[in-house]
């Protein structure tokens, strides 16, 4: 009887460390998946740069302006590190997001689903540029929010 209770408790652990394992791979896997993919673009024809996020089905994107933002979850922020030959011109500008009460903060909050674009106006001051930095979002679904910081480099010509 020894050995079966032994062979038990030995299957008891295995099974025990797979299912830890198992969670972990799956939670991980949530993790690193990008909810949000990011197309950084120069809009010649408004000289603007294009922040376009499209948005993982089921989850949201939070707006940069926001009712409250010391109370509620991270909103979304870009940052210029080095610009060369460019000038930023006014504050970057976002589409009108969704705002909406959140029981879970407590707060009315502004946020965007499946895609927004948000616009940095700018001057060309030499033939060619470029700008880098970084945007540091977001996201969150019904069940979890998860932050991200995407560096993003982009290079621009001035149109003839």
């Amino acid at each position: 009887m020894e050995p079966i209770k032994s062979n038990l408790i030995s299957l008891s652990k295995t099974l025990v460390y797979l299912l830890i394992l198992y969670l972990i791979l799956i939670t991980g896997n949530t993790f690193s998946q990008e909810k949000v993919i990011w197309e950084i673009s120069y809009n010649k024809l408004n000289s603007e740069i294009h922040f376009k996020a499209k948005i993982e089905k089921g989850w949201h994107l939070y707006a940069i302006y926001v009712p409250s933002p010391e109370d509620g979850p991270l909103p979304t922020s870009i940052q210029f590190h080095k610009k060369k030959g460019v000038t930023l011109k006014d504050s970057l500008v976002q589409h009108s997001p969704i705002i909406k009460y959140d029981k879970n903060f407590g707060l009315d909050l502004a946020y965007y689903e499946d895609t927004t674009t948000f616009r940095q106006p700018i001057t060309i001051n030499k033939n060619k540029g470029y700008l880098n930095g970084s945007i540091d979002y977001m996201t969150c679904n019904d069940n979890m929010c998860i932050p991200y910081h995407y560096p993003f480099e982009i290079k621009i010509n001035r149109p003839n």
